[in-house]
């Protein structure tokens, strides 16, 4: 069994040390890839990226025959737009919508025309 094992020994132990000499290992022509370009995004205005929501008018307009002339204004049934204001998250409201149409009895006065 001595025998053997010694055996085994010489014949592999020439082999083993001829390997490491046969494995070739990758070249050393290594190069860097080449600098990634730097992009700039223009720069882009405030004002482009809030822009602001068209005015609506707050001045009711009433129903001609639903509504009567006084004689410091005109009182009855009109129409409006009930303002949107953007407050709390853009998630959480519609800030781009400006207002909401709104129907009522309303009473003017005091106000050329």
């Amino acid at each position: 069994m001595l025998k053997r094992s010694i055996v085994a020994l010489f014949v592999t132990a020439p082999l083993m040390t001829m390997l490491p000499l046969s494995v070739a290992a990758q070249s050393m022509d290594l190069k860097a890839p080449p600098p990634a370009r730097e992009r700039l995004a223009p720069a882009v205005p405030d004002r482009d990226l809030k822009p602001h929501r068209p005015a609506l008018p707050d001045r009711p307009n009433f129903i001609a025959p639903l509504s009567k002339d006084t004689e410091s204004g005109r009182a009855g049934i009109a129409g409006w737009s009930a303002p949107n204001p953007p407050v709390g998250s853009s998630v959480g409201g519609d800030h781009a919508n400006p207002g909401w149409p709104g129907v009522g009895f309303a009473i003017e006065w005091g106000r050329p025309d």
